[in-house]
């Protein structure tokens, strides 16, 4: 009953009330920021659609990055060519010039040009009709599954067949309408936000206002963006667990068939000394799973308090981090039994194993219910007679017998002294879950702008939410 659509059904029943409602798109719990919701089917599933295609959507993320990026991508190891250039880099190379009377002109080292080119990837795929003017990155082999949804979809004769298309594995640098800048480095981003308040920047970076958007930028107040391809693929759906990278080392062939083009673009707004973080800009132009923290990860700078990807549950919390262990040093004691020496908790720990149905160091929600647990909480356990359905959902929820503070996911008496041990256990362990429990991370749906068709043509349904509280940094460069 936690749910954004709950709350807002208690808040305003009668304008919010159950069916009144519809999901347009969901964010990760992890995630902060902006959901848009639609009061009618029809424009949810138009609105849907619409994120889900890509077509004419722009989405924009902020995140709070350790170091200073996007710095930390010329430290990363085995990515560098003998020459000492990043082999992840792809460079924009010209075959010509435009030529004066006399001849090609002569080219100046020295002058950095613009060219209004296409990129190397789309959608995080190379684009080989281009690549003849551009050199270096990767190019990972993967199967085309949107390609083979179409073919059976249509019940071709090729249906079968799996064809396989090049992901693009590096970055390049562009400004804010996708110019390529010749001889562009990763330090422009850095210089760019030199003397420029975080609001000038955002301004530069994605327009003042929702509606202006990013396209609307002049060019000569652009920010540099890094645009960065890197295929991305879920390694355990039951966990939740994704990957980005290369994946030379996946030779199984169903793996590899998970393996999907990804792109990002990133822009710098500020970097905080004291913290050794940043704050960047993240739009995906892709939407594969969890794929701004993969990226971020994977350019050596991830977002700082994601520990799932190379951050720290408290970064820079140590007072939090304190607390967190202690609090994890009481739920162990708890999952394996209470023991007053060594030598008991060995005792007790090795007979509980013999029993024990839910995973060493368990929480009520990180870690993955066992087939055991489940089969133990709910095999063969009806809804009695005038049984609640708050009653029920309880009997049988492995998250609820988690919280009861005792293993083996034993059921409290009928006695009140029983009941009243109970929900003491269960404050206790609710407690020291929420402290060991991630409570979000510096990602923040900052805008959505969709370009619906209406009866003129299109429009276009821009929002803009405020920014969060971690975005506050002190503006030291």
């Amino acid at each position: 009953f936690n749910s954004l659509f709950e709350i807002l059904s208690h808040w305003k029943e009668e304008l919010y009330g159950s069916g009144k409602l519809f999901t347009v798109h969901r964010l990760d719990r992890l995630t902060s920021g902006l959901v848009l919701i639609a009061k009618s089917s029809a424009l949810a599933r138009s609105l849907g659609k619409c994120i889900m295609e890509r077509d004419g959507c722009e989405k924009i993320y902020l995140a709070r990055v350790k170091g200073r990026f996007p710095l930390n991508v010329q430290k990363m190891d085995g990515i560098e060519d003998g020459d000492g250039s990043n082999s992840w880099e792809f460079q924009y190379s010209p075959q010509t010039r435009e030529s004066n009377d006399e001849g090609l002109e002569e080219i100046n080292p020295n002058k950095r040009l613009k060219y209004s080119v296409l990129p190397p990837c789309q959608y995080g795929q190379v684009d080989e009709s281009n690549s003849n003017s551009w050199r270096g990155g990767l190019r990972i082999s993967v199967i085309n599954s949107e390609n083979k949804k179409k073919n059976h979809d249509n019940q071709s004769k090729d249906a079968k067949s799996e064809s396989k298309i090049q992901a693009g594995l590096g970055y390049w640098i562009a400004d804010g309408c996708g110019t390529v800048v010749e001889n562009a480095k990763v330090q422009d981003l850095v210089d760019q936000c030199e003397n420029v308040s975080i609001e000038e920047m955002l301004a530069r970076a994605i327009g003042t206002t929702p509606m202006a958007g990013s396209e609307f930028v002049p060019p000569e107040k652009s920010t540099h963006w890094l645009h960065f391809s890197c295929p991305c693929r879920i390694s355990s759906h039951k966990n939740g667990i994704c990957e980005a990278g290369s994946f030379s080392d996946l030779n199984d062939e169903n793996e590899r068939k998970g393996i999907k083009p990804a792109q990002t673009s990133f822009t710098l707004l500020s970097y905080d000394a004291t913290s050794d973080t940043s704050l960047v800009v993240a739009k995906p132009v892709t939407g594969r799973t969890h794929q701004i923290r993969l990226h971020l990860q994977k350019l050596g700078h991830p977002i700082a308090n994601d520990h799932c990807y190379g951050g720290d549950l408290w970064y820079g919390d140590r007072e939090g981090k304190e607390v967190s262990e202690k609090s994890r040093e009481w739920l162990d004691r708890l999952d394996r039994g209470a023991a007053s020496t060594d030598k008991d908790k060995s005792d007790v720990t090795d007979a509980n194993n013999k029993n024990r149905i839910t995973p060493e160091n368990s929480t009520n929600a990180d870690t993955p219910a066992t087939d055991a647990e489940i089969y133990h909480a709910a095999a063969n356990r009806p809804r009695d007679i005038g049984e609640s359905i708050e009653d029920f959902i309880e009997k049988t929820c492995v998250w609820c017998a988690r919280c009861r503070g005792v293993d083996n996911l034993v059921r409290p008496s009928n006695s009140i002294e029983s009941k009243l041990d109970n929900e003491k256990a269960v404050f206790q362990r609710t407690l020291m879950e929420y402290l060991v429990r991630n409570q979000g991370i510096w990602l923040h749906a900052l805008q959505y702008s969709l370009k619906m068709e209406d009866e003129s043509g299109h429009k276009i349904l821009s929002y803009r939410t405020n920014l969060p509280s971690w975005a506050e940094l002190t503006e030291s460069t």
